[in-house]
This record gives C-alpha cells, structure tokens and sequence, in this order.
C-alpha cells in the first residue's frame, strides 16, 4: 500500500525458480589484510588449501603516475606501471572464481547458478582460508550481489517485464537505457544499488534486459555471527527486489 514503511520480514518467503536468469552471483568481503602477502608463499598455501581451484592467475593492478616538467607549454609525463595485487582463482569447472587480493575477497558463482546454500557454502569456505591467510581484523564492507539477464525482453516489450518500465515521450522508439538508484533501509545497517540496463539487440550474452542488485552493509562486521545473520537479511533483500521490480507474468517464464 502506498505510504507503508518498508519492514524486513523474514518470514515473507519468495517463489523457487527453476531457471533463474542468474549471470553471475556475487559475494564481496572488503577486508584489509594485515600480513604481508608473498606471491610465491601465497600461491603454494593457495594450492594446499583449497585444491579444487585448479587455476591460479596473478592479478595486476594498474597505476598511472602524470609528472610535470615545470615548463612553460610542456605536456605532462604520463608513466604506467602495474603491481601484484593478487591471484584469481578459477576452480575445475569454470564456475566458481575467486577472486583473493590484499584489500579483501570477491567470489563469484557464474550460470549455471545452483542454489544459495552450496553458492554461500563454498564462499565461506573461501573466506576462511582468507581470513587465515590474510588475518584482517574486521570485514569493512560485506556485498551481496546478483546480476539477472532477461534475454527475451526487448526495448518495445519492457512494459510486460518491468513493474515500473521507461517512459518514452511522443511514442518515440526506445533503443537502450540505463537506471540507477540506491536506497538506505531504514534502522538496518544495509543498502541496496539496483541498476537497470537495457542492451539493444545484438548478442544473445549481452542484450536484453539486465537487472543488477548490489545489497551491502554499512557498517563493518567483526564476528562470524554478525557475518552469518547479515548474510541472511541480505539474501532477503535480494529477493524482495528482484521479485518486486518484476512483474507476475515475467517471473512465471521462469519457474
């Protein structure tokens, strides 16, 4: 109704869909490591503790330094120059990736996505070694995030997938758009980034209508308990956005 105050329910539960258009399903830990990590040593602990992950790539920062001469009309010296940051770690299927670098760990889950227990199940995992090897003091940013592409949704059918699709002034042709928004909830430490992007036809990997919700903490998390009850609202919050921007007709194509 409109005017209600938003409240977190979790007994409030959502449809199971069968073929969810899940792309990517993320989990972020922004947490500094405090011991120094040794490329060498990290890549051999890497390969003791979690083996399932059979590729094990360095991932390079790239820094880009602009110097000035001092003189009168001289161009700036651009100089670039890349750092370790960390490795990327693919496991043997292709479909988990984690991501291991000295500002926290990013895990992902690509299509086909499974289920939130074994997705949460094998980050968690993850975070452990990191926490072991990296020692962070606390998580500075917990994010939950889930990419949704809807192929089949084109710019003149938006209206039968989207609660609230563009406006498009004198009837003119919609070829591509992007919507941003964020929002706080109310006395809950989260909030939740919802982009909306619509791709014009093209490839079937990168057009159609593309939903992306980021829920995040904001606040650091310095428990596992805290980690494990934020864990769940935010999953929560997901689904409630997800299931809210859709309408009944277009999520039923996918159960």
């Amino acid at each position: 109704m409109p005017g209600t105050a938003f409240r977190l329910d979790l007994k409030e539960t959502f449809p199971t869909l069968r073929n969810a258009p899940i792309a990517e399903a993320v989990i972020h830990w922004q947490a500094r490591a405090q011991t120094t990590l040794v490329p060498d040593d990290l890549h051999r602990s890497l390969a003791e503790k979690l083996p399932e992950f059979l590729k094990c790539e360095p991932i390079q920062q790239l820094e880009l330094q602009t110097f000035f001469s001092g003189e009168t009309d001289s161009l700036p010296v651009v100089r670039q120059q890349s750092a370790w940051d960390g490795f990327r770690l693919t496991s043997d299927d292709g479909r988990y990736i984690a991501q291991f670098r000295r500002d926290g760990l990013v895990f992902s889950r690509t299509q086909p996505y499974e289920h939130w227990e074994p997705f949460t199940a094998t980050a968690k995992h993850v975070w452990q070694v990191y926490r072991e090897l990296a020692a962070p003091l606390e998580v500075q940013r917990l994010g939950v995030r889930f990419i949704n592409h809807l192929s089949a949704a084109t710019p003149e059918k938006l209206g039968d997938f989207l609660c609230d699709p563009p406006t498009c002034p004198s009837n003119l042709p919609l070829k591509e758009f992007v919507y941003q928004s964020t929002f706080l909830v109310p006395d809950l430490p989260f909030g939740v980034r919802v982009i909306k992007l619509m791709q014009p036809p093209g490839l079937p990997q990168t057009s159609g209508l593309f939903l992306d919700c980021d829920v995040f903490t904001t606040r650091p998390i310095e428990s596992d308990e805290e980690m494990e009850d934020a864990l769940v609202k935010m999953r929560w919050l997901k689904n409630k956005f997800f299931f809210t921007l859709l309408k009944p007709e277009a999520i039923q194509a996918f159960q």
